[in-house]
Order: C-alpha cells, then sequence, then structure tokens
C-alpha cells in the first residue's frame, strides 16, 4: 500500500528516543529525530544556522576564558573576554585595540576561577564577585579607558575634622557648669545618598537652661561635602538636631531625635580571627616521592593461540582472507596472510603478529606511561619439524606475549589501566575440514586482562589547630629540591586565636610554619541589583548570609542604632543545610538560588524590602548548579545542580509562589550525565536560549512559554564550543563563542562570532565556521588566512559554491576574481524525521510496519536543494535545471520542491536531509510517500 504521510510542523525540535512512542504528545508530532546545526523557528520551520566568524584568537590558546556580555545600551555593547589574568574587549565582530596590540586590563583572576565568578552591569559598571577575591568594579570611563579597582564599602566623605563646642550663656546666669554636651558632625552629599561617619566627639561643660544659653558647634570643611548634620548625645544614643551648609550650628537646647542617627561602617566582608599570614620558618626537606609513575603491568590473564589436529595430508583454500592452506614443492603447509603465524614443514615457526599496549587513567590525571610488550622467545614455542611433505603428527601451540614492560613511567596517573590489542588476527574460531580430519583454528580476541601498578603518590597537606577557629585551608607548595619554600593561603577561616600549622606528608621532615592571625577577606560569591539596592551572598566562611547596600546607594553598607528603613541589610538565610548562595536573581522578587534548593525574598507585607521587613522563604527544593542563570519576560532559566537538564522558575498564582519545571524532559539525551557550563540569551530574531555543556556542543532552545513552543537542536562544528554570550548589535541578537579548534595539530581558541540570520544580499550570507570575509575589487588571490593555515576550507564567492582548497601561506587562489569571498570550515546540517508511525485499515498502529520511502516532498523558503536519503550514509544529490542568466548565482527555491529518493525496506522508514555546501535551508514541513506493508 502506497501513502503520503504529511509532517505539517518541525517546531518540536530534536526530541529523544524515549519519546519516539509517545506519537500522541504534539511536541513529539512535530520533532524531529535528529536537528543537527538548524535553529526551529517558533512558525514551525527549521532554518540552517548561520556560521561563525573569527574575531580575534585568544591571548593563551591554550588556556580556557570566558565571555561575558556587556550592554550600555542597544547601539553601545560589548562583549568581555575574561581570560587567565587579562581582560579584552570585542564589538561587531572586532576587537578593541590599542594601536597594533588588542586592548587589555589586567586582573588576578586565575583561568580555574573564570567559571565561578558572577558579575551584575549597572549602566557603565560591571560588578565582578569570587570568594577568593574581594568584590570588583570594571568601569568604563572611555573607549579606551577601561579600570578595575576593588570595591571600598564605606563612605568616601570624610568625616569632619577640628570640631568644637563652646558654651554662651547671659553674664548673670548661674551654675554655668552643671551639664555636660557631647556633639559629632557627619558630612554629606548633595543628594544625601552617601554620609560620613561621625566625628570625634565635641564636649563642653554648660547650663543649657540658663538665660539666653546655647552652644556653638564649629567644625573645618570636608573637601566634596554639600552640607553637614549634627547629633547630640541623649542617653548614649547621638539623636539629629539639624544640618546646614555653613561650618557651624547653634544649639539652643534642641531636641534630639534619636530615630536619626550617625551611619555606623564596619568592614563588612571581613572577618576577624582569620589566618592571613603563613611564614615558613624552616622548609625541612626530604619531601620527595612518587608522583602518580606507572611502575608495572601485570598480564593477570593470558590465552594460549594454537592450532589442533592429526593427520598427514590436507588441502583446501580456507575462503578467508587471513588464513589459507596451499602446497608447496615440500609438501603442504598452515600459513596465514599478513600478520600470523607460518607453519612450513622444516622450519621453526615463524612470528609475524604484532601486538600494541597503551596505558590510560581512569581520573584522566595522569600522561605520559608508554609500555611494550614482551613476545615470548623461539625456545619457549614448541620446536615443529616434519619430514618432506609432512607436518609432524601431534598438538602444538604457544603463548605470544608472555608480559608487559614499561618504556616510560609518566607521571600523575590516579586509577591506571592498560589495554593491549593485537593486530592483524580476527577475533573467532575457524573450522577447517582437510580430508576426513578436523583441524581448528585458534587465536586469542585481543582483550589481555591486566593489572597496572602505581607508584602512588607523595601526599602533603597542612593541619592547622585551634581550639577557637575554623575554616582555614591552607596549601603547600613543595619545590623540586623536596623543600617547602612557601604556603599558600586558600582560604583563611575565621575566630583562630593561637593557631598551629603542621606539614603532615608521608615523606620528609623538618618544615616548620608560623601563621598571623587579623581581620581577614570574606568574600561573597554572587551579585545582584534590586530595589536600588546592589546585593551581595554565599561567602565561604558565611555561605548562607546576604548583604545589600543602604537604599539608592552601590557602595554604602552603613547601619544605625536604632535601624533605619534605608539602612543595608545584612541577614543569614535559616535552612536545614548550609549549601553557599550561588546566584542572586532580580525577578518581581528578588530570589536567591543554592546548590539543594530555590529561595524567595521579600517583605512581610506590600513593603520594599527594609531590614525590618525582609523574609526568606523556601520555594523549591531542587538546586542550581554554577552556571549563571537567565532571565526571559517574567522567568528564570537555570542548570540544575545534579543531572545536567535546565529548568524553568516562574510565579504560579495557584500555587501562591514559584515553581520549577524541567526543560530538558523531551531532549534527555543531549543533557543526561552532562554538566551545563554556560547559557545565553537571543531575543531577536527568535526567542532561542543557547547552552554549552561540558563536553564542548553547543544547544539550542527556541523557547516561547506562551505559544507553548518548546524547541532543542544541537550544534556541532570542527571544534568544541567553551563559552558563549549574547549582545544586541545592530537588529539582531549576536551569539558569540569561545571555539577551541586544532590547526596544524596545535590547539588553539577562537572568539567567534555567529552571523545575522537574516541577509538582504544573498552574497552576504556566511554559512560556514571560523569565517574570514574579503570585500573590495574582484581578485584572484584571496590572502591574510593565516588562522586557517593547513586547512581544507569551502569557499563562496559572490554567490557561488566554489571547490574546496588547502589553505596556503594564507592564500587561496579562485579559478576567477571575484569581488565577496567567504572562506571557512564547512559544516553539515541535518534533519532526520521520527520514524513512521501509521494505522492501515484492519491493521494495527503503531511502528511496527515495513516500509519503502520512494519520494520526498518539501516545502522550503529561499533555500538550495539538499541531499536527500535514508540514512545519511547514502545520500541522493537530486538533479537541477538551472534557468538563471549566465553568470548570475543560482537562484533559491521557494515552495514545494519533489525530490526523488534511492528507497528500501526498513521498519523506520526515516527521512535524512542535509546541506553540506555553504548554502541556505529552510524547511517548514516535509511529506514522505511511501510502501508500506
Amino acid at each position: 500500500m502506497s501513502l503520503k504521510i504529511f509532517k505539517q510542523s518541525l517546531a518540536g525540535g530534536e526530541v529523544s528516543p524515549s519519546m519516539y512512542s509517545r506519537i500522541g504528545d504534539p511536541v513529539t508530532q512535530a520533532g524531529l529525530a535528529k536537528c543537527m546545526n538548524m535553529v526551529v523557528e517558533p512558525q514551525g520551520p527549521v532554518v540552517r544556522r548561520p556560521g561563525f566568524s573569527m574575531v580575534r584568537e585568544t591571548k593563551y590558546p591554550d588556556r580556557k576564558c570566558r565571555l561575558i556580555p556587556f550592554t550600555f545600551s542597544a547601539t553601545q555593547t560589548m562583549i568581555i573576554e575574561l581570560g587567565h589574568h587579562y581582560v579584552r574587549f570585542h564589538t561587531d565582530g572586532a576587537t578593541l585595540m590599542n594601536g597594533d596590540v588588542p586592548y587589555e586590563v589586567t586582573t588576578d583572576y586565575d583561568e580555574s576561577e573564570l567559571f565561578d565568578i558572577d558579575y551584575a552591569q549597572s549602566v557603565d559598571i560591571i560588578t565582578l564577585v569570587h570568594c577568593a577575591h574581594p568584590p570588583r568594579e570594571l568601569r568604563r570611563y572611555g573607549a579606551l579607558d577601561w579600570r578595575i579597582s576593588d570595591i571600598t564599602f564605606n563612605t568616601k566623605i570624610s568625616a569632619p575634622a577640628g570640631v568644637t563646642a563652646t558654651q554662651h550663656i547671659a553674664a548673670s546666669a548661674t551654675n554655668k557648669d552643671g551639664y555636660v554636651r557631647k556633639y559629632v558632625v557627619t558630612a554629606c552629599n548633595v543628594d544625601n545618598s552617601e554620609e560620613s561617619r561621625a566625628s570625634t566627639v565635641a564636649s563642653v561643660i554648660c547650663n543649657p537652661y540658663g538665660d539666653g544659653a546655647y552652644n556653638t558647634i564649629a567644625w573645618n570643611s570636608v573637601a566634596g561635602a554639600d552640607h553637614y548634620r549634627v547629633y547630640r548625645d541623649k542617653g548614649g544614643i547621638y539623636g539629629y538636631i539639624g544640618e546646614t551648609r555653613l561650618t557651624t550650628i547653634d544649639d539652643d537646647n534642641i531636641a534630639p531625635d534619636s530615630s536619626i542617627t550617625p551611619p555606623i561602617y564596619d568592614d563588612v566582608f571581613l572577618t576577624s580571627g582569620g589566618i592571613t599570614g603563613a611564614t615558613v620558618v624552616a622548609q625541612g626537606s626530604g619531601y620527595t616521592g612518587p608522583n602518580g609513575e606507572v611502575t608495572s603491568v601485570e598480564l593477570t590473564e593470558t590465552q594460549t593461540w594454537g592450532v589442533w589436529g592429526s593427520g598427514k595430508n590436507f588441502y583446501g583454500v580456507v575462503p578467508e582472507t587471513w588464513c589459507e592452506a596451499w602446497q608447496s614443492s615440500d609438501g603442504w603447509a598452515l600459513g596465514f596472510l599478513g600478520d600470523g603465524i607460518g607453519l612450513v614443514p622444516g622450519q621453526d615457526i615463524i612470528n609475524y603478529f604484532s601486538a600494541t599496549v597503551n596505558i590510560y587513567d581512569a581520573e584522566g590525571s595522569g600522561v605520559g606511561a608508554t609500555a611494550e610488550p614482551i613476545y615470548s622467545s623461539s625456545s619457549e614455542w614448541f620446536h615443529i619439524t616434519g619430514p618432506s611433505g609432512n607436518l609432524k603428527e601431534g598438538t602444538y601451540g604457544f603463548r605470544p606475549v608472555k608480559g608487559i614492560r614499561i618504556t616510560n613511567q609518566g607521571s600523575g596517573y590516579k586509577r591506571p589501566y592498560c589495554t593491549v590489542t593485537i593486530h592483524g588476527w580476527p577475533a573467532w574460531t575457524y573450522q577447517y575440514k582437510a580430508l576426513n580430519y578436523n583441524f581448528e583454528f585458534k587465536r586469542y580476541t585481543g582483550e589481555f586482562q591486566t593489572k597496572v601498578n602505581s607508584a602512588g603518590f607523595l601526599t602533603a597537606s597542612i593541619r592547622v589547630t585551634d581550639s577557637t577557629g575554623s575554616g582555614a585551608q591552607l596549601e603547600p607548595l613543595i619545590s623540586s629540591e623536596g623543600k617547602l619554600p612557601a604556603v599558600v593561603i586558600k582560604n583563611a577561616g575565621a575566630g583562630y586565636t593561637n593557631p598551629t600549622a603542621t606539614l603532615i606528608s608521608n615523606y620528609g621532615s623538618g618544615a616548620q610554619i608560623s601563621l598571623t592571625v587579623a581581620n581577614a577577606g570574606d568574600y561573597p560569591g554572587c551579585v545582584g541589583y534590586f530595589e536600588q539596592r546592589r546585593w551581595f551572598a554565599g561567602s565561604r566562611m558565611r555561605p548562607q548570609f546576604i548583604w545589600a547596600t543602604k537604599t539608592g546607594t552601590e557602595t554604602d553598607m552603613g547601619y544605625s542604632l536604632p535601624s533605619q528603613p534605608t539602612d543595608r541589610i545584612k541577614v543569614r538565610v535559616a535552612s536545614q543545610d548550609s549549601n553557599r548562595i550561588r546566584h542572586i536573581v532580580p525577578l518581581s522578587q528578588l530570589l536567591i538560588l543554592t546548590a539543594s534548593g530555590e529561595w524567595r525574598v521579600s517583605p512581610l507585607n506590600s513593603d520594599a524590602l527594609t531590614p525590618e521587613t525582609m523574609s526568606v522563604r523556601p520555594q523549591s527544593y531542587v538546586g542550581s548548579s554554577q552556571t549563571k542563570p537567565v532571565l526571559i519576560n517574567n522567568t528564570m532559566i537555570f542548570a540544575a545542580a545534579r543531572g545536567g537538564h535546565l529548568r524553568e522558575l516562574g510565579y504560579s498564582y495557584q500555587a501562591g509562589g514559584y515553581i520549577t519545571s524541567d526543560l530538558c524532559l523531551r531532549a534527555t539525551h543531549l543533557f543526561d550525565n552532562k554538566e551545563v557550563i554556560d547559557i545565553a540569551y537571543s531575543k531577536a530574531p527568535y526567542s532561542i536560549f543557547w547552552c554549552i555543556n561540558n563536553t564542548g556542543a553547543l544547544i539550542s532552545y527556541t523557547y516561547i512559554p506562551e505559544q507553548q513552543i518548546s524547541a532543542f537542536a544541537q550544534h556541532s562544528t570542527d571544534g568544541t564550543f567553551e563559552s558563549c554570550a549574547v549582545v544586541p548589535e545592530d537588529t539582531e541578537d549576536i551569539l558569540y563563542c569561545v571555539v577551541k579548534r586544532e590547526i596544524n595539530g596545535n590547539p588553539v581558541r577562537f572568539i567567534e562570532r555567529m552571523n545575522e540570520f537574516i541577509k538582504k544580499n544573498q552574497v552576504d550570507q556566511i554559512y560556514l565556521d571560523c569565517a574570514g570575509t574579503y570585500s573590495g575589487q574582484p581578485k584572484k588571490e584571496i590572502t591574510g588566512i593565516s588562522w586557517l593555515n593547513g586547512k581544507t576550507v569551502s569557499i563562496y564567492a559572490d554567490g557561488y559554491c566554489v571547490p574546496d582548497q588547502k589553505v596556503e601561506n594564507s592564500k587561496i587562489v579562485l579559478s576567477r576574481a571575484a569581488s565577496v569571498v567567504h572562506v571557512g570550515l564547512a559544516y553539515n546540517s541535518d534533519i532526520k524525521t521520527l520514524p513512521l508511525a501509521v494505522q492501515l485499515q484492519d491493521m494495527s498502529f503503531g511502528t511496527n510496519h515495513r516500509k519503502n520511502v520512494t519520494g520526498v516532498s518539501l516545502r522550503v523558503l529561499e533555500s538550495a536543494i539538499p541531499l536527500v536519503g535514508q540514512s545519511f550514509e547514502k545520500l541522493y544529490q537530486p538533479p537541477t535545471r538551472s534557468r538563471e542568466a549566465p553568470g548570475t548565482p543560482p537562484a533559491r527555491k521557494d515552495g514545494e520542491i519533489d525530490l526523488p529518493i534511492q528507497g528500501h525496506w526498513t521498519n523506520e522508514g526515516e527521512v535524512c536531509i542535509r546541506q553540506n555546501k555553504p548554502l541556505p535551508m529552510k524547511v517548514s514541513s516535509i511529506t514522505v510517500t511511501c510502501d508500506i506493508v
């Protein structure tokens, strides 16, 4: 029976094989078995993703870096390249240059810390936080003037100096010295957003109740101050009595307002009793030992290979390429073609096979170990001779590999294992019948059982003991001479009074360390803005603390006694575990995320958040990874702490709070057992989340919740993706990525920019990766392609596909001159339909019918004709009839196109579509014609 099956939408994206049987699910009905290097449009089609253009090689090709977006306005955007001890800047596909070199700002962030840095932007300021570093601001003062500096969470206005208080009283007054009045003065800026600390106390002995009595308080002017506030002591609290732009004020017994007091400043991110210094008093000696070297490999199980049989003559040729029997002038011989064993009458057994030994580390840290097999000597083999024309009767055999010899011990192996591969022998047994005798040929499969012995490791750690303190982590630095020259403080801890440090090691002795205790940094790990405050949270020693600046300020951490609504906020989230707060996310309410749950920070009523109204309530118990979440409308997308899935968190009126849902259930194969390491979001032209996992894959997620559009697609390139960020440029949101590639056998890392989805001119469309573009006067020789030296590239010149070339000496040569030439790495854009499920009259409903696809019709828009087939190994290029005028690029196709297919009977009935040329492809529907039984 012949049927036409119409797939009217592809908006389901790529779905997991576990969803194939869910044929009643609307998303699965619109889904694909494979959607590679294609992006799902919200309207239903899938469109080929644009290529990536090369922007610049990263500073260190052997080190990772991270991309951070900077968006000042719709017309001023930057991609920040945050690398090992440096920052660079890119915009509109180019790098910010300082003369002939990229403009840089120096930092002290190590490569290992980059993806743990959290950030938040406010106008020209990006706040950077990491638990091992003080909070910092990266500020833009000009195009080539970016500065990074530590944040001072204190007032920048100096307290007034020279404060005096003088009594004025009538001469006739009595009891002129019956009271003591104390005053302090503060300085304020013009909008009252910043107030200095209180000055030193000025005291005056006076009688404020005497005739005509008053006190004059005077002080020196303060640079940057607009006005001053004066406070008087009442019951131990300094209450507000007035403010002035002058440097004097008269107190004629004004009643102090004790609800307004001078601000108090403390070192909010310092803890007392931290270990701030570790001095090596004696370096000791003998701290040398093994470093994970491989010492030996044992064969715990070997396999005898042999030939068994009896008889004097046999004949015939084994119908395989590896073994044959033949008759020579001396008689019959049994031999192996290529590698193997030859048994020749009158000669010893000859060994032709070879074996390869490889050593790996199950934990991935060991390198450099090599080994070789030890073959049995001829004296250990059975010596076989025979008369002319005969093989000696009997049973014989040998053990070819008797051991493994280490040729290089390597280092760093924690859990080594070994494989032994035999070359040239098939892994099976063959029965050969000769005359009336059976000869059996046996050989081993090559999977030797081995035991790898490692020398272990030198272990060295520092134990800190103290009756009061906790949390300190110190790391010893052992020199090649086996001494302790220095100690690194990884975490200062807190509460120490008299700590001692001891170097614990399985080798060496004699090292002595002296510790210094002082106020130590305990820095936050996440940051955000909400309700005119800058929020911080999640330090190492106070993992569940939250801090927020005073209202309307970004650095003022002052507070008052009694507390004021505008004071800074400092609160600990009380929970059943002690997971550090990883993210601060501003939605309609403030959300905080830990590794075990999601919390809502909101006022007890409808007021603004203040120290008195603040309340922290748990919302769900999923947990977030360290990857920074992204926002869409009024919801948040974050990577789960475990399982590798993306989750959505949004407010539900029915639940009366925020709830989470798993976004990856229909495409679990893209996320299971993987870790999402970076996420970015583009709004235009399509609402797409881009994420990168720890395998280097780029995944797109078209997501429009109000239209129930939820579709995944995966993207590959000649390399791996490591970081991504999106910024608006012109009319589209542009994706930038860090891509690790291999050029001429060397690893390199590039900052690459995805090209626009919508291009007005056909010649400007780029469907190549790591691409470069020449635009100018027509010419044949295209130079300056140094970053692709040695690579075979695809070429798109003036709208034509030009035969691939290898870049040599940074150039290619065209057969005819062209004015717009794109050169880059080709990639395949693949679509594979789901297995066909049909219901035939009087037959079962399901997928177990045999199918033969005989034709495919595609509805396309502005597309070139793709390859089609029932598998990607057997694709068919339909013939094309071009009606364009000579010398013009081939026209794109619109509408329905019929493509013949080389069909065959299968159980699945899938259709594969591929575009492997630098040409566009956009498919909105697929109609399959197939025979079904």
